[in-house]
């Protein structure tokens, strides 16, 4: 049944319904006083989805409405859970006053919430972007704009359409935008994908949005003048943020170029395998790079890290720059400590911004934003006193906005409200006219104080007394004790059941001069408030750029922090194709294990002589740590960070490619072995020479000459691979691969060293040069727990294997005592019990010829 044909026809619900018609893709939270109600299809699906009490309109009359509400100050949490379940939600608010409306209060909706512009910190964590972003294609180039509207971050790229895919991994978006030309590009794979008209997309209206929401005439100022389809993507974009947010979008004014030619390109594969940001299993951060590098005290520096992670950079000169910046941080530990003291304690400013731009920001946000503002002139001053050019830049685009600072502190409470409807917000003395209507309201209080003990005095009831409500204001209340004395003057207002509630003319003047002037004083303080916000969202460039200081100073000081810690050192990043370390060690594992536990170790690939590195040796003795380890050290040097070696030498290093584990994906319908070799596929058709590709295991997903024989031609193909040759680590279980080392020139063979010692096998983890000459995967099975039974058989086995004693007759290892199961088709042992009964010194060539052709048609078809 269609509740939405059989509502109550009220004004309200014609009102309701019209602006549900809308926004027909979104729940609807509908302002009523103090509540967000939820009516018909929306109020079964928050009460199934909220856990909320399902009530009726009208209960008992015709066409009952189902509805269901949340209190107006809980309601950002709600939508947050819809939000987080894939829901849009639209809130409606009262945008009239509803004590001078004339009938029905006027409604409008004024956001609506969605994955990419949520702004509640339970959807959108502190340390992480939330991106809304617009593609489009016109010809083979691909326009790309995304903006984070809690932060004011707005990013602008052309993108080669070849490129696409790895280009747009680049970015976590939550949203995108799309046109709805048959032609249009959608991410692939993507979620919370909305189609707009495609004339949003044209990059001639997009120049013109952009332009005149910047207020500039030119983009060349933001290095954007040369871009195509990206400025018909960013109009798209600003067009759909309007939609959603009804406006507040003054701090949007950070515009900058994506650049992907200036990053390292990790994809998510990648980013998966070698848990940058997220673990492989569980949620434990502190399993992650991420977890292991972040020291950061700021919410701006926590998202500042994470990018340069996702982002390692390419240009030589900017990595020198940031490594200098830590370098000094780890020699001067007075400058450092006095840093990171300027920095704590500050609230997220970028977010503080977005909140005001928006209109919702509190007094608190506001303040806070008015004590960051304050902190500029020492952040500037701890910044001037370091040498090195980044920090020198720093200082010098840090803004002083010690003046904005001041003016919000000074007008704002120490401790406002947490809402400005809540009154309270300013300070005594600010403004003499607040505080003047601020007076009245209070010495109103003080003479309805003094009525009270007058009126006590006056009729002898020592229990009289004054109250207050909303719907009858100000009364005097006495028990029906004493209602006998009351005197002729009062006018009786209320009955209770033991007392009587009572006005008086000069009570009710009264009244009205206190309630006027605290809806003056109400009114006059949300004017002033608003005027204040307004006035810190016109320096949301200044702020953006404070920011952007503060955000980029504690990333620095969070590396130089792990780096004093963990005895990480400066790594040489250069323009050849080496990749050198010695004593390495993996970044998170190390401190998982505790200190000293971890065993380092070197490498030394060059590109030229020693490319590939084929590394063999039993499970769990360490290979794919140092796979790991390997890429991460090239990671953390291109991203300006000291790393976890002795030494370290970084030629530069393009992409990094991991095709490491099994990584099925069943709901797509994809075996281990399909998915492994897509992304072998993708390693193989996209490397390059200065790219770095680790292999863990190809070719077992199959039979193991299939697996083999792969295995072995994909490292033959990059070794002599004509787009460029990649530095390669291949660990792999494949024996026959070390032989490669005697064909290939730029192959060499490492293994992981193992000692046998009564019995046992201890895995040492040191990488040496040269190939294993066992897999010890019994000893492995036996610490796995396998059953003595079977690890026992299985040497067994593998003894006369080894022997080339297998006899496929008999089914069994001789020297065995006990039958054993068939391993192989029974029609083998019949034809060779039939050789046990030839005796061939004793039979002619025609006998031997007779009997090949009766072997033939019983054991191997007609003659």
């Amino acid at each position: 049944m269609n509740r939405a044909s059989t509502p109550s026809h009220t004004p309200m619900m014609r009102q309701y319904l019209a602006l549900k018609e809308k926004h027909p893709g979104a729940v609807l939270f509908f302002r009523m006083g103090d509540f967000y109600e939820m009516f018909l299809g929306d109020a079964e699906l928050a009460a199934r989805e909220l856990g909320l009490t399902l009530t009726t309109r009208d209960k008992g009359k015709p066409g009952a409405v189902p509805m269901a509400g949340v209190p107006w100050h809980a309601a950002e949490g709600y939508i947050a859970k819809l939000v987080a379940k894939g829901h849009r939600v639209a809130v409606c608010e009262q945008t009239g006053d509803p004590k001078t409306a004339k009938g029905l209060v006027d409604r409008s909706v004024v956001e609506i919430v969605t994955p990419g512009t949520a702004f509640s910190t339970s959807l959108v964590p502190e340390d992480r972007n939330n991106f809304v972003a617009a593609v489009h294609r016109l010809g083979d180039r691909v326009g790309f704009a995304a903006a984070d509207v809690t932060t004011g971050e707005f990013l602008l790229e052309d993108l080669d359409l070849d490129r696409l895919e790895e280009d747009l991994a680049r970015l976590e978006v939550s949203e995108w935008v799309v046109s709805d030309a048959p032609e249009a590009i959608r991410p692939r794979g993507e979620k919370n994908v909305l189609s707009r008209p495609g004339w949003w997309f044209e990059a001639a209206r997009g120049r013109r949005e952009i332009l005149e929401h910047l207020g500039v005439e030119s983009l060349a100022g933001f290095d954007c003048e040369d871009l195509g389809p990206a400025l018909g993507a960013a109009g798209a974009l600003l067009d759909y943020l309007r939609e959603v947010r009804g406006g507040g979008l003054d701090h949007l004014v950070r515009v900058q170029r994506f650049g992907v030619a200036d990053y390292m390109v990790l994809d998510a594969t990648t980013r998966r395998n070698l848990e940058l940001t997220a673990p492989l299993s569980g949620d434990a951060a502190a399993t992650t790079l991420l977890g292991a590098l972040n020291r950061t005290v700021t919410a701006p520096g926590a998202r500042r890290l994470r990018a340069w992670m996702e982002r390692p950079l390419l240009d030589r000169g900017a990595i020198v720059a940031r490594l200098d910046a830590v370098e000094e941080l780890t020699l001067r530990p007075a400058e450092t400590v006095a840093l990171r003291e300027c920095l704590s304690g500050l609230r997220d400013v970028e977010r503080l911004l977005g909140r005001a731009a928006s209109g919702k920001a509190t007094p608190r946000d506001l303040r806070s934003l008015g004590e960051a503002a304050s902190v500029s002139p020492v952040l500037r001053e701890r910044l001037g006193v370091l040498d090195a050019a980044l920090w020198r830049g720093l200082a010098e685009s840090a803004p002083d906005l010690g003046g904005l600072g001041t003016r919000i502190c000074d007008a704002l409470v120490e401790a406002p409200p947490v809402t400005a409807a809540e009154g309270g917000l300013f300070r005594a003395g600010w403004n003499g006219e607040l505080d003047a209507i601020r007076d009245r309201a209070r010495g109103g209080k003080a003479w309805i104080a003094q009525l009270q003990a007058r009126e006590r005095a006056a009729t002898g009831i020592s229990s009289l007394k004054i109250g207050y409500n909303k719907v009858f204001g100000y009364y005097l209340e006495v028990t029906k004790a004493h209602h006998d004395r009351v005197p002729e003057t009062y006018i009786r207002k209320q009955t209770l059941v033991n007392a009587e509630r009572y006005v008086t003319p000069e009570l009710k003047e009264e009244e009205e001069r206190i309630l006027g002037a605290e809806e003056k004083l109400k009114a006059m303080e949300l004017d002033l408030f608003g005027a204040l916000r307004g006035e810190a969202v016109a320096e949301a460039a200044a702020l953006q750029a404070l920011a952007d200081a503060i955000a980029t100073a504690d990333v620095l000081q969070s590396l130089a922090r792990v780096a004093g810690d963990h005895g990480y050192r400066r790594p040489t990043v250069t323009g050849d194709l080496t990749l050198r370390f010695r004593e390495g060690r993996h970044p998170v594992v190390e401190r998982l294990l505790g200190p000293g536990e971890f065993v380092p170790n070197d490498l030394d690939l060059d590109g030229e002589n020693r490319q590939i590195a084929v590394i063999t040796g039993p499970n769990m003795a360490g290979k794919s740590t140092y796979l790991r380890q390997a890429g991460l050290i090239a990671i953390l040097a291109q991203m300006g960070s000291f790393v976890p070696a002795a030494e370290a030498e970084v030629g530069l290093v393009d992409r990094v490619f991991t095709r490491v584990g099994a990584s099925d994906s069943i709901a797509r319908g994809q075996s281990t072995f399909m998915v492994e070799m897509q992304e072998t596929a993708t390693i193989l058709n996209a490397a390059t020479e200065r790219s770095l590709v680790l292999l863990d295991e190809v070719g077992r997903g199959t039979s193991t000459y299939d697996g083999l024989g792969i295995a072995w031609a994909v490292t033959e193909f990059l070794h002599e691979r004509a787009g460029g040759r990649p530095r390669t680590l291949f660990a792999t279980h494949y024996h026959e691969l070390t032989g490669l080392a005697e064909q290939l020139p730029r192959l060499i063979n490492l293994n992981v060293q193992v000692k046998e010692w009564n019995g046992k096998v201890i895995f040492l983890r040191k990488i040496v040069e040269g190939a294993a000459d066992k897999s010890y995967g019994i000893h492995v099975a036996e610490l796995a727990g396998l059953p003595p039974a079977v690890t026992k058989r299985a040497r067994e086995v593998l003894g006369s294997l080894e022997a080339g004693r297998f006899d496929r007759a008999e089914m069994r290892v001789h020297g065995g005592n006990e039958p054993q199961l068939t391993l192989f088709e029974p029609v083998r042992s019949e034809l060779a019990r039939a050789l046990d009964d030839v005796a061939p010194d004793a039979m002619t060539p025609l006998e031997a010829l007779a009997l090949l052709h009766e072997w033939k048609r019983r054991f191997g078809g007609d003659a």
